[in-house]
This record gives structure tokens, C-alpha cells and sequence, in this order.
């Protein structure tokens, strides 16, 4: 189970808060958060599956971010999540939520407040770390394959045992389930202190987990490469001697530099580069292992109980009208649910529904039908016009009981169309 901290606190309004209000005051403590540093990654506020406003506040990648609501009564309520980033997080964070209701002039009463590590009640750090390394030790002996990951994460790198911080060996999960002191080095954020490893291992973190590795194509992008730069560069200069991702920092640098639409704000430091080329050696480096899980496929999870897998690097989109979108500069795979009854309520078979979509598909070369694990589907290749290019697409249907996926998967070029085809073939149905 992962280490919950839950802090309550009240307001104490002279009445019941409009809604309005509850959005105002989330948004005044999100731009509180924001200006209390760069440890800070995000806040901001939104609103939850039942159209309740909610105030997600993000430090560190290797966890969920801290979710804070008020009720109409004035009830203040944190909940986060702080494994896996480390007791430095669960620390830092019980300092920075106290610090707020400072601010905002409430208090958490200890009664109200749920700690695993005890940490927020009694301010105990030794205690709080050994709560984290029996948590690791835990999951190493429940035999975890990816301890730290969400459920879902889809990385198909070849390690054995995949961390936040990278492939470990069955060895290593072994030796942490017989001496948990071992699994000290598992956590991005050990200390409370904003210090070179806590800058290090953010970066490190995001850049195993989450860099694409190449240049950003959205805002978002671009402000996670500058992010993982700003890290690096703090933790460069805390610590000009310390042991840094030399060679990836410069692919990041040559992300950043490849920037036609403007996403980034890092500036083009040529000195900072050649600072790095230096520490990196002027012969290649020794064989190692390429920080980077997105450089493998990833098995992405969508609707209706589908995933399908895509090269690491696409950019994964949901749009308002409920397809997904992966794509890059030359390739695009388009997806999209549907759910079909018979009109005596019953469910149709795989075969039926996938006769359903094979109507739909427009004209092009027929492509061996799909028949396996249960799935139907059929597809056509051929060429087609979009805003002007001329394009390659693969329109595929595939059909399971009651669930039809449609997908289809544009490549620039026609020497692309054994990968468009094993895009679709990678379709799977829960």
C-alpha cells in the first residue's frame, strides 16, 4: 500500500461558501504555492469527475500531485500520496503544508490528520525513512516488477526490475526485500533539503520516465525539457563536482535548440555545452545503458478497456471529443471507442461488431484480416490528401464483444506501411 498523508483543517467561514468562493480560494493558494520556489513544478486548479473544483499542487514526477479541496463549510482537506519520491518529499511537504494554513490562518489538528510514517505529529525523520524502506521492502518481496511505476505505465524496456531511476536486477530486488537499508538509493528524494541530488534525481526522474527525446512538440513539452534543464543546471551549480547525466543532458540541449515553434525557454548556452562536451570526454563514452524507458515502445491504455502500442517518442493526446491522438512530425495514430448493443440488448460478437466498422472503411488495398485472442478486425492501406500532403493511411476496425476500436494510422511515407500495419495489429482488448 503506498503512504498516504491526509491533513484536515477549517476555515471557519461566517457561512457556507459558494462555489465561486471555493474556486477563488484554491486559486489564491495555487498562486501561493507557486511563489514559494522551484519546488513547486505545477499548481493549478481543476475540476474532479463530479464538476468539483480541486487544487492539484505537483513537486516531484515519482509521485501523484497533492490534491487540496475545500468543502462549502469551510473544510480543508489534503490528501497525497508520497511514495515513491522518498521521506524527503513527505517531510518537505508537511513543512510546506503548514507554512500554508500559516498563511491562510487555519490549523491542522493532529486528531484530523492521518500519517503512516507519524511524521507530521511527531516530527520524527529516522522514523519517517524507515516507514519508506519497509514500504520498498514490501513490494521488492511481493515480487514487483516495477515498483514506484503506475500500474499502467506501458514501458516495454528490457530491464528486469523497472524503477523511477531506472532498471534495476532481480538481484538488487532481492538484497532490498532481506535489508531494506539496501533500497535507499530507490527514492528521487531522500533528504528534505532542496539540495544537487534533489536537482539530480528530478531530472533524472523525468528524463527516464517522461523526456521524449526530441524536440518539443507542444507547450507542454517544451516546458518539461526546460524544466529538467533548469534542474540540471541547479544542481550543476550547487555542485560543480558531482556525478551528472553528461551525454543525455546535451540530447536535451539539442531538443531545446531543435525548437522551431518557440515551446522552450532555456536559453542556447554554447558555453554550458562545451562545459558538458568537456566533463563528457573527447572519446565516446564507455558502453552503458541510455537514460530513456521512451525509447522503447510504450502499450498506451485507452478507452472502453483497448491499448495499443507506439514508438516511445509520439506525443499522446485526448481530445474533447473522446479520440486519442500519437504522433510526431511524420507519423499519427488515431483512435477512437465505440460500443455497440443488439436491439434486443444483446451483445454482439467480436465477428459482428468488427462487420459493423468493415462498412465504414474507405477504399484502398486490403490488408490480411486480424484474428486472434479473441479480437476480429479488417483493414485497407492507401494513399490520401491532407491539408495539402500526400499521405499514406491505414484504416483499420477491430472488433470484440460488444466493443468496436477505430483506428487509423497516417505515415509520410509508403516505406512506413509494415510499421502503420503492426501499429493496428498491436491493438488489445481487456
Amino acid at each position: 500500500m503506498p503512504i498516504v498523508l491526509t491533513l484536515t483543517g477549517h476555515l471557519n467561514p461566517p457561512e457556507r461558501l459558494a462555489r465561486d468562493e471555493v474556486r477563488d480560494w484554491l486559486s489564491r493558494a495555487a498562486v501561493w504555492f507557486e511563489g514559494v520556489g522551484d519546488v513547486v513544478l505545477d499548481a493549478r486548479v481543476v475540476r474532479d469527475g463530479e464538476d468539483r473544483p480541486v487544487l492539484l499542487v505537483l513537486l516531484h514526477p515519482a509521485a501523484p500531485a497533492a490534491e487540496v479541496r475545500l468543502g462549502a463549510g469551510g473544510k480543508v482537506r489534503v490528501t497525497a500520496v508520497t511514495t515513491p519520491a522518498g521521506p524527503g518529499y513527505h517531510i518537505h511537504l508537511c513543512g510546506l503544508l503548514r507554512r500554508l494554513a500559516a498563511e491562510f490562518q487555519f490549523a491542522w489538528p493532529l486528531d484530523d490528520c492521518t500519517d503512516p510514517t507519524n511524521y507530521f505529529q511527531s516530527r520524527d525523520r529516522e522514523r519517517c525513512e524507515q516507514a519508506f524502506l519497509r514500504w520498498l521492502a514490501d513490494a521488492c518481496a511481493a515480487g514487483a516488477t516495477s515498483p514506484g511505476l503506475p500500474p499502467n505505465h506501458g514501458y516495454s524496456h528490457p530491464g528486469e526490475v523497472l524503477t523511477p531511476l531506472g532498471p534495476r536486477t532481480r538481484a538488487w530486488r532481492d538484497q532490498v526485500a532481506a535489508a531494506p537499508a539496501r533500497g535507499r538509493e530507490f527514492f528521487p528524494w531522500w533528504a528534505p533539503d532542496l539540495d544537487p541530488a534533489f536537482y539530480r534525481d528530478r531530472a533524472l526522474v523525468r528524463l527516464w520516465c517522461d523526456f521524449p527525446w526530441r524536440p518539443p512538440l507542444s507547450e507542454e513539452e517544451g516546458e518539461l525539457a526546460d524544466q529538467i534543464a533548469n534542474d540540471l543546471a541547479s544542481a550543476f551549480k550547487l555542485d560543480p563536482g558531482a556525478e551528472l547525466p553528461w551525454a543525455e543532458w546535451l540530447e536535451l540541449l539539442t531538443a531545446i535548440r531543435g525548437d522551431e515553434d518557440g515551446y522552450c525557454v532555456t536559453p542556447d548556452d554554447a558555453g554550458l555545452s562545451i562545459e558538458l562536451w568537456k566533463h563528457l570526454g573527447p572519446l565516446p563514452a564507455p558502453a552503458k545503458e541510455r537514460i530513456g524507458y521512451r525509447r522503447y515502445a510504450v502499450r498506451v491504455q485507452l478507452d472502453g478497456g483497448w491499448s495499443v502500442e507506439v514508438p516511445g517518442e509520439l506525443l499522446r493526446e485526448r481530445n474533447h471529443d473522446r479520440t486519442w491522438t500519437a504522433w510526431d512530425g511524420t507519423r499519427t495514430v488515431w483512435f477512437q471507442a465505440l460500443r455497440f448493443t443488439k436491439k434486443d440488448g444483446a451483445q454482439p460478437t467480436a465477428a459482428e461488431t468488427a462487420e459493423v466498422g468493415r462498412k465504414s472503411l474507405p477504399e484502398g488495398e486490403p490488408l490480411p484480416p486480424l484474428d486472434r485472442d479473441g479480437l476480429r478486425g479488417e483493414a485497407v492501406f492507401g494513399v490520401v490528401e491532407e491539408d495539402g500532403r500526400r499521405l499514406w493511411r491505414l484504416s483499420g476496425v477491430t472488433g470484440a464483444p460488444g466493443e468496436l476500436a477505430v483506428c487509423n494510422v497516417y505515415v509520410g511515407s509508403e516505406t512506413d506501411r509494415d510499421w502503420a500495419v503492426h501499429t493496428w495489429l498491436s491493438l488489445r482488448h481487456a
